[in-house]
């Protein structure tokens, strides 16, 4: 929605989105650390566990990644940095947080659905 918003010339929008996206990416840490508190397994806890802490934890190194990207694209934005003709910083984060989303999707599906 941010990229669709700064490409109408909507700064207020692109702001509003990058601020819900912000927050949805350190709500998902957030779970993200409460799951691993409230698992009854290790990484010490053979295959599975050595995987499991393995992919998820780089996975949310990815996505601390993702929220830092965000933040300096937000206080940019806020700045008023972007325009309509000028907003490719806007656009890479937002193929980043993305390509981060798949890369859930597929972990999630693995990890959870079908172990």
């Amino acid at each position: 929605f941010a990229v669709w918003a700064i490409r109408r010339g909507d700064r207020r929008a692109m702001n509003r989105a990058l601020t819900v996206t912000l927050i949805l990416g350190i709500v998902f840490l957030c779970l993200q650390l409460y799951d691993y508190s409230t698992l009854h397994f290790g990484i010490n806890s053979g295959v599975y566990g050595s995987l499991f802490y393995s992919l998820t934890g780089f996975h949310g190194a990815h996505v601390f990644g993702g929220v830092v990207g965000i933040s300096i694209i937000l206080m940019r934005g806020l700045a008023g940095q972007f325009s309509a003709r000028h907003h490719v910083a806007v656009e890479a984060v937002s193929i980043y947080w993305h390509f981060v989303d798949v890369v859930w999707i597929a972990l999630f599906t693995v990890i959870y659905v079908l172990r």
